[in-house]
C-alpha cells in the first residue's frame, strides 16, 4: 500500500516533466531512489532534484556534476536557503493531497495562524505540547493534529490513536491518551496510515514535526511565546 501511494504521488509530480531529463537523472542517481520533482534551480546551469525524504540534490544539466548540501541564496541580501525553498515545495503539495483527510483540530476563538503538527501520543514532547494548547490557542494559534506513531502501524501507541481518530470526541480521547489515559478501544476507517506514509515522504522521523502555512518545517517542542514569534517575523 505504502509502496503505491508513493509511487502515484510521484508520478503525479514529474508526470509533465521532459523524459529525458528524467531518464538522465534515473541514470547518474543511485538505483530506486525516488526521485519527488526536479526543475532548473536557481543555481545557473543546474537542476534541483528533490528524491526521498525531501533531500536536495543539485545536478549540472550535463549530467556530470551531482552535490549534496545546503546552498544559501545571498540575492536579497539577507541570505537564505535554497534547500529550504524547495523542501517547502513538496511540502505544499504533500499537505495538500492531506487537505480532505481527517485531523484532529483545537480551533483558536480568535484564529490567526494554523499550523499542523504531525504527533504521537506516546512521545514525550507531544504530551508537553499538548499540555499546554491553551497557550497557543490563546496567541490565535490554530492546530491540527496528523497522526504519526513513531514505531510505526503495527503497535500499540497505532491502535489508541486509531481509538482518538474513531471516537465520539477525538479531541477529549487525544487529550486523554496525552495524559496517559486509557479511551475506548474502537476501530473505523481513518487516515493515519496515509498521514504516516506521507510524513515519511516528508523526511519526518521523530515528533512532534510542525508545519507552517508557508511550508516551513520546526522540528520539536517550541512554546507558544516562541513559535508566535518565528511565524509572524518570517
Amino acid at each position: 500500500m505504502k509502496k503505491i501511494i508513493l509511487m502515484l504521488f510521484a508520478a503525479s509530480l514529474i508526470w509533465a516533466q521532459q523524459p529525458s531529463v528524467l531518464e538522465n537523472l534515473k541514470k547518474i542517481l543511485p538505483q530506486g531512489l525516488n526521485i519527488n520533482f526536479y526543475e532548473e534551480s536557481e543555481i545557473e546551469n543546474f537542476y534541483v532534484v528533490n528524491v526521498a525524504n525531501n533531500q536536495i540534490l543539485y545536478v549540472s544539466n550535463d549530467f556530470k556534476y551531482v552535490f549534496a548540501g545546503d546552498v544559501i541564496s545571498l540575492d536579497n541580501g539577507a541570505p537564505s536557503s535554497l534547500n529550504e525553498l524547495y523542501q517547502a515545495k513538496l511540502v505544499k503539495q504533500v499537505m495538500s493531497l492531506l487537505e480532505d483527510t481527517r485531523t484532529i483540530n483545537f480551533t483558536a476563538e480568535n484564529e490567526k495562524h494554523l499550523i499542523k503538527v504531525f504527533t504521537d501520543i506516546s512521545c514525550g514532547y507531544c504530551r508537553l505540547l499538548h499540555s499546554q494548547i491553551d497557550d497557543y490557542l490563546a496567541l490565535g494559534i490554530s492546530i491540527e493534529y496528523y497522526g504519526f506513531p513513531r514505531d510505526g502501524l503495527q503497535t500499540q501507541v497505532f491502535e489508541d490513536m486509531q481509538s482518538a481518530w474513531c471516537s465520539d470526541d477525538p479531541k477529549l480521547s487525544i487529550t486523554k491518551l496525552k495524559a496517559g489515559d486509557n479511551v475506548e478501544k474502537k476501530t473505523c476507517q481513518n487516515p493515519i496510515q496515509m498521514h504516516y506514509e506521507y510524513g515519511q515522504l516528508l523526511g519526518i522521523t521523530g515528533t512532534p514535526s510542525i508545519f507552517l502555512s508557508n511550508g516551513q518545517k520546526l522540528s520539536g517542542y517550541i512554546p507558544a511565546s516562541e513559535l508566535i514569534k518565528i511565524i509572524e517575523n518570517g
